[in-house]
């Protein structure tokens, strides 16, 4: 007796569409749970890296070892910003974060926030309302954790008083919205090209929108005077001077006068929205 061969099963349309359904639920669901696994190893991977770096205590006054940590940004082939960001995410988190939704996008914009509480906060609003980086970052701008109260004050920078380590200075470049390099005229003819980072404030990455906008604002504002006064501070993580800015579009007003009653670009900054408290 000959072997029967068996016809396939014809199927409708509709039952087509069922099966076209769920083929593609299921390949779209299997690269969200990909997504999410590489995202969470890459997020162990950085803070490992932080804790590695961290064991070889690259430390000094001007803080991790700039020449080391540009030899391993180069070797390894990322940015500095990158390697002191792992080494910020180690000494911030005892373990690496368990969370399905965080990625690395979203803990650079958290450790932007000085205050645990805070950035607990904005945490547990990110994950509950599955935000993508840059919702996160709007509403750390937007400063939800205060309630985001319409016509809210911003909150003010102490005024450096006192002549100590106040210079004149000529912008060179503006790197972002608080990165600025100068032309230091620190006296007796001796002029030093300084990379000064505005203490006290932080502004969004000039990879974003809100980025640009601030670093065009501050290079519109300073573009139109012939000098600023620089009060330096200290020296941050990255190795650059912090310090505060001071301006003014007043013809009439001396080196002097502009340090004392000029406007402080830290403050402006954060009476604009562009920078937040750091």
């Amino acid at each position: 007796m000959k072997n029967v061969p068996v016809v396939g099963k014809s199927i409708d349309s509709k039952a087509y569409e069922r099966l076209i359904n769920d083929l593609r639920t299921i390949w779209e669901t299997g690269k969200t749970r990909a997504k999410r696994a590489i995202a969470k190893e890459a997020l162990r991977a950085y803070w490992e890296m932080g804790g590695r770096i961290e064991q070889e205590q690259l430390t000094e006054n001007a803080g991790y070892a700039r020449s080391v940590m540009e030899r391993l940004a180069k070797d390894i082939k990322t940015d500095m910003t990158t390697l002191y960001r792992c080494v910020q995410f180690h000494e911030t988190y005892k373990t690496v974060p368990e969370t399905e939704v965080l990625a690395w996008a979203h803990y650079r914009v958290l450790l932007t926030i000085k205050e645990p509480k805070e950035r607990e906060y904005y945490t547990v609003q990110a994950e509950k309302n599955d935000w993508t980086r840059d919702q996160l970052l709007r509403a750390v701008q937007g400063d939800r954790y205060g309630e985001g109260k319409k016509g809210k004050k911003a909150k003010q920078l102490p005024r450096p008083t006192g002549a100590t380590y106040v210079f004149k200075a000529i912008v060179l470049d503006v790197v972002d919205g608080d990165t600025l390099v100068l032309d230091v005229d620190c006296g007796f003819e001796i002029k030093k090209k300084e990379r000064i980072r505005l203490a006290g404030i932080d502004c969004p990455e000039i990879t974003t929108e809100e980025g640009l906008e601030a670093a065009e604002y501050v290079r519109t504002q300073l573009s139109r005077v012939p000098f600023v006064m620089l009060r330096t501070t200290k020296v941050d993580i990255n190795g650059r001077f912090l310090g505060h800015v001071f301006y003014s579009l007043d013809e009439t007003m001396d080196k002097d006068d502009i340090y004392r009653e000029g406007v402080m670009l830290n403050q402006e900054l954060l009476d604009k929205g562009f920078a937040r408290i750091y």
